[in-house]
């Protein structure tokens, strides 16, 4: 595991638990209300060690349980429900299991029009657009329902590059895989894995090993593109 492994999360089912267990007796004497207290807590005054913001203890706690429990992921298979015959989900389907395994990384770009009849488009990481789904993540993309053709994958604020064409709102985001650099010419992904640099352009010569790219046609989403990380 990484330097930020910290197994006793494991024992709080929430914050809130978290926060109560640096709590002393004589707190509740001074204090009327828990708030106060938690504030204090929050602000380290309560202990020597480090105390973790709610963000960062849902995100070091949901990898501690993904560490202690590594079949969960692999064993939650999405793609199961696809019987459609949709190139693109079709692809996505054969390439979920080595994402989930972290054989391969995959980054789908793809463009959609809204109701509004105004489009959106973004890189997506594919794997961690997986996890979010298992541990039900805020705003996670409900990829049953993807593959079971109930509902359309569409990129969102929070994937590795967003932009509403209407709005003119660009997001580019880290994930757990990968790091958004802003090239000259497009953008740039860097595997943190193995820091290898995945260039998103039309220009298949500067991919050289380290990626492969394939464009599908898609019934349900146009053209969509996959970018294959191989992980070493």
């Amino acid at each position: 595991m990484a330097g930020n492994a910290d197994f006793r999360l494991l024992q709080f089912e929430n914050y809130e638990s978290y926060l109560t267990s640096f709590i002393r007796t004589e707190d509740y004497r001074y204090l009327s209300s828990m708030t106060p207290v938690r504030r204090l807590v929050r602000l380290g005054y309560r202990s020597t060690a480090r105390v973790y913001e709610e963000a960062e203890f849902n995100k070091i706690r949901a990898k501690m349980l993904e560490f202690m429990n590594p079949k969960v992921l692999s064993s939650v298979h999405y793609s199961d429900y696809f019987r459609g015959t949709d190139a693109a989900l079709a692809a996505l389907m054969r390439r979920e299991e080595p994402n989930l395994l972290h054989q391969l990384s995959t980054i789908i770009f793809l463009q959609v029009r809204q109701r509004s009849g105004f489009d959106i488009s973004g890189y997506i990481d594919y794997q961690k657009s997986l996890h979010d789904c298992t541990f039900r993540k805020p705003d996670h993309t409900n990829w049953r329902a993807v593959f079971e053709g109930r509902e359309l994958l569409k990129p969102k604020p929070t994937d590795l590059s967003y932009y509403d064409w209407h709005k003119g709102i660009v997001n580019i985001t880290n994930s757990d895989n990968f790091e958004s650099i802003k090239g000259r010419d497009s953008l740039i992904f860097k595997h943190k894995g193995d820091h290898k640099l995945i260039p998103v352009c039309a220009k298949p010569a500067q991919y050289g090993e380290n990626v492969h790219r394939v464009m599908i046609l898609s019934e349900l989403y146009g053209f969509i593109i996959l970018y294959d990380h191989v992980i070493r």
